[in-house]
């Protein structure tokens, strides 16, 4: 189509923050399109307008309108940093559509807060369930994009949860505005939580986790009488199902939860369930959740695979507990993804038999079978003794009739 499509960067909102391009397109353009908000500052322009945040309701407002040759879309901050100019790219493939920059919410802020912010981990909560907790644990300066006084009182109580309660909260409301406010203050002191939904915060943590491989001891999960999967078996364990960025990771029969702790902490963008049907072993897993931080670590009671229906799809599978329902876990997780990764672990012979029987069906392969045999010293006295451990299997195996 003829139309020129700007997609605007205007920077805060109050005319001090717009580039001197932004302004200039914004006064060529014979339509301009945004919500209330992003129009407000615009009415004396005298310029027709059309109220939608929404891409497929502005792309279909401008093949109905044809008559607009020069149209600028309006959007908070910066196009590139969590705007809505990307879904209105994938909306609008038939106009010639451009970006014109803004000053982003992060710059402005960092600006006020005299502080670079070029070793800042960035993110947003607005849309979508984002974990915080596990970025905050490892960086020294988080910034995000919140939805108001609500967000800001759950990441706090989270964090006081976590242990993480002295870390600083720079908190900036309504920023540009006139009565933007800006604050700086430990997340266990704060109290007043109104704040105005326009609200970003910057949390610096001065003693962040900085771990680049993460192998905890066995020692440091709190325990009680259920069975947890030890150290070198949970390294190896972990290390042949292959995470990947984003992975979606079930753990069942979880115990203690120290596997899924484990795989947790690898990564703040790894999301993990742990399943479980035993009380005492939920009751330690939430425990433990909260002594690491894992807030990417959701606990999930019930026996597998009935408990999984109503999760998300897995990427990877580690099951090291099957309560002899192992075929219908299979099949329940196959179902959800046919290429999903799959590691399981076994001290009982029973358990081995029933998954070699399973890949003498021909409906699954065993890709790698090892077996640890791990002896670890103790001191007895003024000598050193190495004690045995039980002997385990550790199998990775895919469907091969997947389709």
């Amino acid at each position: 189509m003829g139309a020129e499509i700007y997609l605007v960067g205007i920077g805060m909102g109050q005319d001090g923050t717009l580039t001197k391009k932004a302004q200039e397109i914004i006064d060529q353009s014979d339509l301009l399109i945004g919500a209330n908000r992003m129009l407000e500052g615009f009415k004396a322009l005298g310029k027709t307008s059309f109220v939608s945040y929404l891409p497929r309701e502005i792309g279909d407002y401008l093949r109905v309108h044809t008559q607009y040759q020069k149209v600028a879309i309006l959007l908070s901050g910066d196009v590139g940093f969590y705007s809505g100019a990307k879904g209105l790219l994938n909306e609008l493939t038939d106009f010639n559509v451009k970006l014109v920059p803004g000053i982003s919410s992060l710059i402005y802020f960092c600006a006020k807060l005299k502080m670079p912010w070029q070793n800042v981990c960035l993110t947003s909560v607005h849309g979508k369930d984002n974990l915080l907790i596990p970025r905050i644990k490892r960086e020294s300066k988080t910034f995000a994009l919140l939805n108001g006084g609500s967000s800001l009182k759950e990441l706090c109580e989270k964090l006081k949860y976590y242990g993480l309660g002295q870390v600083i909260l720079h908190i900036g409301e309504r920023l540009s505005y006139e009565d933007e406010r800006i604050i700086s203050c430990r997340a266990e002191e704060l109290t007043d939580f109104n704040f105005d939904p326009l609200l970003v915060v910057l949390v610096e943590n001065p003693n962040p986790d900085t771990k680049v491989f993460e192998q905890i001891e066995d020692e440091a999960f709190i325990r009680g009488e259920v069975p947890m999967t030890k150290s070198e078996v949970r390294t190896v364990s972990i290390a042949k199902l292959g995470l990947t960025k984003d992975a979606v990771v079930y753990d069942v029969g979880a115990g203690t939860g120290s596997v899924a702790i484990e795989m947790a902490q690898k990564s703040p963008d790894i999301r993990v369930y742990a399943i479980e049907k035993n009380e005492k072993g939920l009751a330690l897993i939430e425990k433990n959740k909260q002594k690491f931080a894992a807030d990417n670590l959701e606990v999930i009671g019930g026996i597998a695979p009935e408990a999984l229906e109503e999760l998300p799809a897995p990427t990877h599978v580690f099951i090291g507990g099957s309560a002899g329902n192992l075929k219908e876990i299979l099949e329940c997780i196959y179902k959800k993804n046919k290429n999903v990764k799959v590691v399981l672990n076994t001290v009982s012979l029973n358990t081995l038999t029933e998954v070699m029987n399973l890949i003498e069906t021909g409906q699954y392969e065993a890709l790698d079978i090892v077996q640890m045999n791990i002896s670890k010293a103790k001191k007895l006295g003024k000598y050193q003794m190495m004690m045995g451990q039980n002997p385990i299997y550790i199998m990775t195996i895919e469907k091969t009739n997947a389709d």
